[in-house]
């Protein structure tokens, strides 16, 4: 009967004892969960957005020539060289055009000689025409020969402004004040009417060239704000849509337009001609997931994003991303509304891990 009763009392501390270590198991399970802050996926609206992208390029910009063909005597400037209106840039080998340019002068001062000789007789004979003195004929024939003279000596002044037009192109000039962008000559080379000598452009003032799909061209209007994103700058550059085609007969399926760069200060010096820019136009109103990009975890190519199971445990879940609204990029897919996310951890997460949500 003893023994009986001592085998009862072992029974029953060893339940006992499984019942508080089970319980003790249980709380050291729940203790030993990550503590995370979480919150639920929603749907935001957001102002639609339209995505171009093209080539910036100068409001301003030439390509200098000229009509005649001599050889480069002088070349004053260099690429990258700031340069006012006005300002030598070339000079072109033109002696025989000031040799003409002298004889045009003679050729103007014996026209002047002979037109006041004519027209002082043509007073004299008119006065003597006047007293009966002189006959119609000879009237006429001194009138004739002055209209003559006078006609000569137009021809002459005009052949003069002729010759300095011609010694203009002889004397590159800067059509405006701005940089030197490329320079196809050098001193000693022979230049041909049409050729490109410099080139040029005004350093304040850009646009962007963009195509639209046909799908959007009917979203663009003249006069619409864009955002132009630039790779050297961290804000973007305010823009306008100065034109948009209204054909792509000669530009495929897409549509030409131009973005007229308003810059703030400190963003103009900046720019230059040829960068590769990104157009945003927001218009209208759309609902998107949206989550920050500090939550996501990138490996390699791929990108996700830590959420609750509905075990209370974590899970990376990939997703596929797609346009940015200010710190905040838009989720395409692998991502559900009414979703945990986990937004803070007390340490670093893993697939299965226990998470305790607060």
């Amino acid at each position: 009967m003893k023994v009986l009763n001592v085998f009862m009392s072992l029974l029953v501390v060893a339940i006992l004892a499984q019942s508080c270590g089970k319980g003790k198991a249980d709380e050291s399970s729940k203790t030993n969960g990550m503590n995370v802050q979480t919150e639920v996926v929603t749907k935001s609206t957001v102002a639609k957005k339209y995505h171009f992208t093209g080539a910036m390029a100068s409001v301003n910009q030439s390509t200098l020539s000229t009509r005649l063909m001599g050889q480069i005597s002088k070349v004053h400037v260099g690429e990258g060289d700031v340069v006012n209106k006005g300002q030598l840039l070339i000079s072109i080998r033109s002696n025989d055009i000031l040799a003409k340019k002298k004889q045009v002068e003679a050729n103007i001062i014996q026209a002047k000689a002979a037109n006041k000789h004519a027209a002082d007789d043509h007073k004299r004979l008119l006065v003597l025409f006047e007293s009966k003195s002189a006959t119609q004929k000879e009237l006429d024939d001194i009138t004739v020969h002055y209209e003559m003279t006078k006609a000569q000596l137009e021809m002459a002044q005009k052949a003069k402004e002729e010759v300095l037009e011609m010694l203009s192109y002889a004397n590159i000039v800067a059509p405006y004040s701005g940089v030197i962008t490329q320079k196809f000559v050098d001193a000693g080379d022979m230049a041909n009417p049409g050729m490109p000598l410099l080139a040029i452009e005004a350093p304040d003032l850009f646009e962007v060239n963009v195509k639209i799909p046909e799908s959007e061209v009917y979203m663009v209007e003249k006069g619409d704000t864009v955002e132009v994103r630039v790779g050297t700058l961290t804000q973007p550059v305010p823009g306008m849509v100065a034109r948009v085609s209204p054909s792509s007969r000669f530009s495929g399926s897409q549509f030409d337009a131009v973005i007229t760069l308003l810059p703030m200060p400190g963003q103009v010096e900046k720019l230059r001609s040829g960068m590769f820019a990104h157009v945003d136009l927001l218009k209208g109103k759309e609902e998107k997931i949206l989550v920050e990009e500090k939550q996501l975890v990138t490996q390699g190519q791929l990108q996700g994003i830590w959420i609750v199971s509905q075990n209370n445990q974590a899970l990376l879940r990939w997703v596929r991303l797609g346009k940015k609204y200010g710190d905040k990029i838009e989720v395409l897919s692998g991502l559900n509304e009414g979703s945990k996310l986990v937004v803070k951890a007390d340490g670093r997460l893993y697939d299965g891990a226990e998470l305790n949500l607060n």
